[in-house]
């Protein structure tokens, strides 16, 4: 719903300034007694001059000029004006131009003051009726136009009072869209850990099974060969039962933090996985800062990470591709504190655009039937967010995918965003 009502109220025009002016000088109580009087003296006199001027054939009594001037004193000065012009008007016709010199007090004076009078008086109330009238529709109008700007300047300030209303209903259905979606991420990643749990308790009877036969065979007659591969194999059961330790302490709490050194964390996990990259006829490579890059939290649980990742990696570029890591340094910047980026590039197939924005959800992969479960990335996301760091894809179809992860040097478990997580390259300001 959107309104749109003009707020600002618009002062007088000059026009109607000068109206307004014009009204108030048309009120024959607002004109000084003196100046009307003036004017009803004046008028007569007037007429005089103008009727000396005519010839005497044009207009032989002169009565139209002084008629006229008693309509306008009446109109001018009122009723005791026009009665001023009327008597000196009667006189001057009179003395000047009927008796010449002389008043006669004959029935005929009297019928032309008569007249005069009734002149003056019929002129002065219709002036006066008219000008009464015009004013109260003046007053009308002013009265009017105020109730038409206080109307509006109601409206206007229910009209932002209303956009206020709207605006904060907007946040709150936006903040409880964020709560519903934050919900449901919770609901699903307590599912997942009571699972992870679970398997985790029931996985620790086998291992334990088969690191003890794992020692009983090192205590056979072998090659040095041989037992290089067996103690590979007994590190990587006894990583597998810290790994079910982790899950298990995560159930019960917060998994222990240390000084991690990123650039030995990587080569050793380059190094776990090289057989598999030999194997698969894909070629990693890295470019490490030569600064001893250290940040505050759990190795293993960042080492699981950047597997799940190289995983990933070798699972999009198949035979005959390219997977390289790198290593920078990010300086603190105004909002973001100082800490590490890690990026690993390959050049598979690539992500769907329509399968990215949703990369982080539960059960969501890219991998066929059988070879994914979509559950490495939100495992990933959660370990990074509980090291207080970012996690980012970008991708192309065909071109291949770039993760970018930001870990702080200080570890600190990070708000969960308020909006869904997006997938574009993180602008970190960093030195390698």
């Amino acid at each position: 719903m959107r309104l749109s009502i003009i707020t600002d109220t618009l002062p007088l025009t000059t026009t109607e300034q000068k109206s307004s002016a014009w009204y108030s000088r048309m009120l024959i109580k607002d004109r000084p007694a003196v100046i009307r009087y003036a004017v009803a003296v004046v008028l007569p006199c007037l007429a005089l001059g103008l009727a000396k001027l005519i010839p005497a054939r044009a207009d032989p009594s002169h009565f139209s000029l002084f008629f006229i001037a008693v309509m306008l004193g009446s109109w001018y000065g009122g009723l005791g004006a026009g009665l001023t012009s009327t008597v000196l008007s009667a006189l001057v016709l009179e003395y000047f131009f009927i008796s010449k010199h002389f008043i006669p007090l004959d029935w005929h004076a009297l019928l032309r003051v008569g007249v005069f009078t009734a002149i003056a008086v019929l002129t002065s109330y219709l002036t006066t009726a008219r000008k009464r009238a015009e004013q109260a529709l003046r007053e009308a109008h002013d009265e009017l136009d105020q109730r038409v700007r206080e109307r509006t300047a109601e409206l206007a300030q229910a009209n932002d009072t209303m956009r206020a209303e709207i605006a904060e209903r907007k946040r709150a259905e936006t903040e409880l869209l964020r709560l519903q979606l934050e919900l449901g991420r919770v609901e699903r990643l307590a599912t997942l850990g009571r699972m992870a749990g679970t398997i985790a308790h029931d996985l620790g009877t086998p291992l334990n099974s088969v690191l003890g036969y794992t020692q009983l065979l090192s205590q056979e007659d072998l090659t040095e060969r041989a037992r290089r591969r067996l103690a590979i194999i007994e590190a990587q059961i006894n990583r597998m039962g810290e790994i079910i330790q982790h899950y298990l302490s995560q159930t019960r709490g917060t998994a222990p933090k240390d000084a991690v050194i990123v650039n030995d964390l990587v080569r050793d996990t380059l190094v776990l996985l090289q057989p598999v990259f030999q194997q698969r006829g894909i070629e990693a490579s890295s470019n490490l800062t030569e600064t001893p890059l250290i940040v505050y939290g759990n190795g293993d649980s960042i080492q699981r990470v950047l597997i799940n990742l190289l995983d990933n990696a070798m699972d999009a570029c198949e035979k005959k591709g390219a997977i390289h890591i790198t290593t920078t340094e990010c300086p603190a910047v105004a909002n973001k504190a100082a800490g590490v980026a890690i990026e690993i590039a390959d050049s598979g197939a690539g992500i769907a655009p329509e399968v990215l924005p949703k990369i982080f959800d539960l059960f969501v992969t890219t991998k066929p039937p059988g070879r994914g479960t979509g559950l490495g990335l939100v495992i990933c996301q959660e370990i990074i967010r509980a090291h207080g760091g970012t996690i980012h894809i970008v991708s192309d179809v065909g071109q291949g995918t770039t993760v970018s992860i930001y870990l702080p040097v200080e570890a600190r478990s990070s708000a969960p965003p308020t909006t869904e997580d997006t997938n574009e390259r993180p602008n970190l300001d960093c030195r390698r």
